[in-house]
């Protein structure tokens, strides 16, 4: 008896606190299929400007439907890899997802031809709350998306052409 309660709590406790990621995946999957965005690029210069610098550059995309952001694509490039970030928001403007691969482009022979995926890592939000997070980088860096989100927000908005 007391091997079944246990198991309840268990199973109860993962039902309580297990957060249901499907509607986020349809949002993403949607903002995806979505044709015709206005795209606004911040260019490397802007950020050299800014004194954020990085041996490969850096380049921010926002992709804006019916005047609301709905996707930014954030490219970082370091001496050895490559950081490629993509972050979602739901109409209201929250941040719902943000999908981040790393690749590598140097090793002991020199650059490589084609750069070669090492990892990535998924994190899902609800009401500006880290709800599940799949994956990580080799380095175990652990980045607060969250914040970096709004930094980017405001180099788009910052950002005169």
């Amino acid at each position: 008896m007391k091997k079944l309660t246990l198991f309840l709590m268990i199973a109860f406790s993962g039902m309580l606190f297990g957060q249901n990621i499907e509607p986020v995946k349809k949002l993403v999957q949607q903002i995806n299929q979505t044709k015709d965005f206005k795209i606004r690029t911040v260019p490397y210069s802007y950020f050299m400007d800014q004194s954020e610098l990085t041996d490969n550059g850096i380049e921010l995309k926002g992709f804006y439907k019916n005047g609301k952001l709905r996707k930014m694509e954030h490219w970082v490039g370091l001496s050895a890899w490559n950081i490629i970030t993509e972050y979602f928001f739901s109409e209201n403007g929250k941040l719902v997802f943000v999908h981040s691969k790393k690749y590598q482009t140097l090793d002991e022979n020199g650059y490589l031809k084609q750069p070669q995926f090492l990892s990535e890592s998924r994190n899902y939000y609800e009401k500006d709350q880290l709800i599940k997070s799949i994956g990580k980088f080799d380095d175990d860096e652990k980045t607060d998306y969250l914040k970096k989100s709004k930094n980017l927000i405001n180099h788009l908005k910052n950002y005169k052409h």
